[in-house]
């Protein structure tokens, strides 16, 4: 699956969006995401010193994105964030996710709701993880989100690190990280980028955390080399993704057994039991995990069956499959099956550049 680059500099798709300076985000925290070149100041905009491609800032966020979400165009994704950000002064943080699935009716209620209770244990789920990181020794100044969403680990990371950015290719998401952040009194970059083609000069960051973030991008490989590019010598990668074959529902469509038909079948087959797309989705197994990771860049890694922390937006029963889970994950002689059909890998990948 491939999607096509375009170059911003030849389109005026975003000038019907207000832009504003670039106040705040200086030109050397970033370089050209296509030809890594060093960047510029424009009214209301960045330009590449070398290829002379432009990158507006909209809303005061910068827009480096090569390609559009596939969900959405780059228009209606402004003018989403810009209706949030218009609606919702009087809101908080929950009000305004709220807000953000009124005006997406084509997601039914439930899901909604799941995705509310989801993101709003994010920040004390980004602390439980980034407190475990720290005890295997994981530490640095400077921590890269890709794919940060809604800005919970954010949070959570604005308290450790003295360095914190977010990237994600919704630009109607950062408008809501950004309420989030505001209403916890932190503050950290918020970048439009796609995951293959980030905007930071070579040997940025410690920490590049992608939670849930690898199975929605189609240029997988492409992801994993612009991380290990934007790390640091002996920097972390620190991604967690759905294993294809779980034996439990696939958690972005909630239909059981999508992973174990044919690539080419799986959008027919949850369109047909969800009515739902599942084209720009790609869940990986163990093995082909390993070999993308071996392929690109991060051949000294580990994967696991992750710590599930218990969240107060859990059910009873979901408190019970954890637990199950959990003693499954502690017993050597089954721990092993969580590789073939558990729910989810946990991936820690170490860049390992040579000085």
């Amino acid at each position: 699956m491939t999607r096509k680059k375009t170059d911003r500099h030849e389109s005026d798709q975003w000038n019907s969006v207000r832009s504003v300076s670039s106040v705040g985000h200086h030109p050397n925290n970033y370089c050209c995401p296509q030809c890594k070149g060093g960047l510029g100041r424009l009214e209301g905009g960045y330009r590449c010193n070398s290829c002379a491609r432009t990158y507006p800032v909209v809303l005061g966020i910068p827009d480096f994105r090569v390609f559009p979400d596939p969900y959405i165009s780059y228009e209606d994704d402004y003018r989403k964030a810009q209706y949030l950000v218009e609606h919702a002064r009087d809101l908080d943080f929950a009000g305004m996710l709220w807000l953000y699935w009124t005006i997406t009716p084509q997601v039914s209620a439930d899901r909604a709701a799941r995705f509310v209770r989801h993101a709003l244990a994010l920040a004390e789920r980004g602390e439980a993880k980034l407190a475990e990181l720290e005890a295997a020794g994981v530490s640095g100044r400077a921590l890269l989100e890709v794919g940060c969403g809604t800005g919970g680990l954010l949070v959570a990371a604005c308290r450790r690190y003295p360095q914190v950015i977010g990237v994600d290719i919704a630009f109607r998401w950062l408008a809501v990280a950004r309420r989030r952040l505001a209403e916890a009194g932190a503050e950290a970059p918020l970048v439009c980028a796609c995951a293959e083609a980030l905007p930071f000069p070579e040997g940025s960051f410690d920490l590049i955390v992608a939670e849930d973030v690898l199975d929605h991008v189609a240029g997988q490989g492409e992801m994993l080399r612009e991380c290990h590019r934007v790390a640091r010598r002996d920097g972390i990668l620190y991604l967690t993704t759905p294993n294809r074959f779980s034996l439990a529902r696939e958690p972005h469509v909630h239909v059981w057994g999508v992973g174990f038909w044919p690539r080419r079948w799986m959008d027919r087959y949850v369109r047909w039991a969800r009515g739902i797309p599942y084209e720009f989705l790609r869940v990986l197994s163990f093995l082909e995990l390993k070999r993308l990771l071996e392929d690109n860049s991060f051949p000294d890694h580990r994967i696991s069956a992750p710590l599930v922390p218990e969240a107060k937006c859990f059910s009873a029963g979901e408190r019970m499959l954890v637990a199950i889970y959990d003693l499954v994950r502690r017993t050597p002689v089954l721990r092993w099956g969580l590789y073939l059909v558990g729910p989810f890998f946990e991936v820690v990948g170490h860049a390992r550049k040579e000085e």
